[in-house]
């Protein structure tokens, strides 16, 4: 299905000095991806291992199948490496039929799997677009058995009739004050196995967000092979030092840049690099040599 779409909505640039200082709240916190075609290359064994939450984009109306669905190869892959919450969303086409829309995704999906959330992205339209969600979601709600969530840029649901929304955008300093499940702060955030993507957050346990999805529990479909398959993982890391480049580089760097360091992502690992590193090793107890090897890894992922 190759029908072309529009740019994506975005609720406005939070700026870098907030991000990701904006995150709110004691308690503990889940961080998840957004993954589209926008990512086109997505380790998806690295991303679990920072996250075992994520949402993937798999329709985009009725005659567009997401390409990062990759024919649903990506969620079995997911669920296989251990994820406990995949939200799976469609993009939802004002000129097309919200039941036929609905329809197409219930097919492309077939049966929900434990830990999974449906999820409409309703960000275009004029007028109310209560009844387009009302549809929609009576659809896959009765196709699936699990009521779906709706996802929308905070102005946008308030100007169209669909506020509250379970998942909102707003990229801005502080959350949202309306009701919301999930929170979209940013559309660039750096996310190990990804690398710049949207981003949202979750208030509370990754327990207590699997337990709003599919069959409230976390997924036993497709188990975790049985031999320790992120400590195999971490083995396969290289030991990156000062003067190394490429993809590992940007792996390490965002890693970083996910506990909150500031430093450049570009893949080379130069005297900046290696003086965050330094600085993370010092935090969490490690010799501060700027190596990353098979000591640093595992705390960077916190194993």
């Amino acid at each position: 299905m190759t029908t072309p779409r529009p740019v994506m909505f975005r609720a406005g640039a939070m700026p870098d000095a907030l991000r990701p200082a904006g995150i709110a709240g004691a308690g503990p916190q889940v961080l998840l991806a957004d993954i589209s075609e926008f990512e086109p290359q997505v380790n998806d064994a690295m991303y679990l291992l920072w996250s075992k939450a994520v949402i993937i984009r798999a329709a985009y109306g009725d005659q567009h199948d997401d390409r990062a669905w990759y024919g649903g190869q990506r969620r079995d892959l997911l669920h296989a490496g251990g994820a406990k919450f995949l939200g799976i969303y469609q993009y939802i086409v004002t000129s097309q039929d919200p039941a036929a829309q609905g329809a197409a995704l219930v097919r492309l999906i077939g049966k929900l799997r434990p830990g999974e959330k449906v999820i409409a992205d309703i960000e275009e339209g004029s007028g109310n677009l209560a009844e387009t969600w009302r549809i929609w979601s009576a659809e896959v709600a009765g196709a699936t058995g699990d009521q779906p969530w709706r996802y929308s840029g905070l102005n946008f649901a308030a100007a169209h009739g669909l506020a509250p929304v379970d998942w909102v955008a707003a990229y801005q300093s502080g959350e949202p004050s309306v009701p919301h499940v999930l929170w979209q702060f940013t559309d660039a955030f750096q996310v190990p196995g990804v690398g710049t993507c949207d981003a949202s957050v979750f208030h509370g346990t990754i327990g207590q967000l699997a337990a709003l999805a599919c069959d409230g529990s976390q997924p036993t479909t497709h188990p975790a092979p049985a031999a320790n398959w992120t400590e195999t993982l971490m083995q396969t890391l290289p030991t990156l030092s000062q003067g190394a480049t490429g993809e590992d580089v940007r792996t390490l760097q965002g890693a970083l840049a996910a506990r909150h360091f500031v430093l450049t992502v570009d893949g080379v690992f130069g005297a900046a690099t290696k003086m965050t590193l330094v600085n993370f090793q010092h935090t969490a107890g490690l010799t501060a040599d700027g190596v990353a090897g098979p000591a640093t890894w595992p705390k960077l992922f916190n194993r």
